[in-house]
């Protein structure tokens, strides 16, 4: 796979969000001039008529044997894009473009497309990484190589699900999830030597480390919706090494005097053998919680 290039599916079956990250050597100004301008759209993306730089502007795409695409803008300013987008007979679905520098005359384009069904997350996927692999030899007059394209398959077939009910209200099961502090309390507790860092914001980065057990578990959060949703990336460090294009999404939902947590991991997972070793743990991590945060409610009830 293209180690440039970050992938995360994230969603429901319903409505699955793709998520593509990748550094390029340019500004992040070059990659915005990249993703509005017309002239430089056609050298990497398609030839587009309209105004991909004004808000309410609409704009069709000729992608060339891809097809065409129709859209209108729904945001556009100096760090990101954001536009409807219908591609061919699909229904519509809503794709951003995110751009910041990194440092040292390098700079990250994210790309979230949420689409409307989760047949389009395969072809969708390898379409996205063949346009980001276009714009790297655009701004670089490299090759326009998309390794990691053939992962969005195996990444969309074997998503896993998990379910908890846990006895606290949603946001006390967003507290203990969504910082440091309430992680801390509940996550790897049977270990001592557990460290937690979590900076809770779209694009901050979390790792929780055991060295003792010498595993670890790292990445950057890719939705942070209060207390209803977080969603973020999953790299599972361990003496075999470490996974690749994993996610991790937990919605939170009422129920009664509780919270249904959902737990959906994917990744891309050549057989069950990944996913069932993953339900083990996420049985067992949840159970941690819930009996944490029932200990709170019944000395404070």
């Amino acid at each position: 796979m293209d180690p440039r290039t970050v992938r995360a599916l994230i969603g429901t079956p319903r409505h699955p969000e793709l998520v593509l990250r990748r550094e390029y050597r340019a500004t992040s100004g070059e990659l915005r001039d990249a993703c509005t301008s017309l002239p430089r759209l056609a050298r990497w993306f398609g030839s587009v008529e309209g105004a991909p730089s004004g808000a309410g502007a609409e704009f069709r795409v000729d992608l060339g044997g891809d097809g065409t695409a129709t859209g209108r803008i729904r945001r556009c300013d100096d760090d990101g894009l954001e536009v409807s987008w219908v591609h061919g007979e699909e229904p519509e679905s809503i794709l951003s473009a995110e751009w910041r520098d990194t440092g040292a005359g390098r700079a990250e384009l994210t790309l979230r497309h949420r689409l409307a069904s989760e047949e389009r997350v395969a072809p969708s996927g390898r379409g996205w990484d063949d346009a980001l692999a276009a714009l790297n030899r655009s701004l670089t007059g490299g090759e326009a190589v998309a390794e990691g394209a053939g992962a969005w398959g195996l990444i969309g077939a074997r998503p896993l699900e998990v379910t908890r009910t846990v006895d606290a209200e949603p946001e006390r099961v967003w507290a203990a999830i969504a910082t440091a502090e309430g992680l801390r309390t509940w996550w790897w507790r049977h270990w001592s030597d557990v460290t937690i860092e979590a900076d809770v914001r779209v694009g901050g980065r979390y790792r929780i480390d055991a060295p003792g057990a010498a595993i670890a578990v790292e990445g950057r959060y890719l939705v942070v919706e209060p207390p209803q949703r977080l969603a973020f990336g999953w790299r599972w460090i361990d003496a075999d090494g470490s996974s690749v294009d994993e996610a991790v999404d937990i919605m939170l939902s009422a129920a009664g005097r509780g919270t249904l947590v959902t737990v959906r991991h994917t990744g891309p997972w050549e057989d069950d053998a990944p996913a069932e070793s993953y339900r083990q743990g996420w049985d067992f991590t949840l159970g941690e919680l819930a009996a944490v945060l029932a200990g709170a409610r019944a000395r404070n009830p």
